[in-house]
């Protein structure tokens, strides 16, 4: 295992960047745009679970994988996430428990934040699948 002074030779400096948000013809002009301002290291895919999974068990990372050689071939590193910050709708339809409540014991809306509970075991078991796929496609991708 490498020192991460051998990863990262330098500070980082970026922020998030969430490109599910927009269009794919912007992407190439967002990592331009970070070069030149200096960027090294975003963060990637915090919000993104609804997008990497549209329904149970059915993955697309094709987009994930584009932007991510995007920002490599632009210099700019990912810090990746887990994806898990916000649940797609189909959990909550399928898995009500995973619904967090309120002090008063009345669920979350689905799109307010963190409207997860942490504690749901439908929750924890559908974010080891997410996580351990993020980690089996993109262990080995270029920083």
């Amino acid at each position: 295992m490498r020192a991460v002074s051998e990863v990262l030779p330098f500070i980082s400096y970026g922020g998030d960047y969430n490109p599910e948000q927009w269009s794919e013809d912007v992407w190439l002009e967002d990592a331009r745009l970070m070069k030149k301002a200096g960027v090294n290291m975003v963060s990637l895919g915090i919000f993104s679970w609804g997008v990497l999974e549209r329904s149970e068990g059915e993955f697309d990372f094709g987009w994930l994988d584009k932007v991510m050689n995007i920002l490599h071939d632009h210099g700019v590193g990912v810090n990746l996430a887990t994806a898990t910050a916000s649940t797609p709708a189909w959990l909550s339809k399928k898995y009500p428990g995973s619904i967090a409540l309120d002090q008063h014991k009345n669920p979350y809306s689905f799109g307010s934040r963190q409207h997860y509970s942490p504690n749901s075991p439908d929750y924890i078991r559908r974010i080891e699948i997410l996580v351990r796929k993020l980690g089996e496609r993109y262990k080995d991708h270029r920083l």
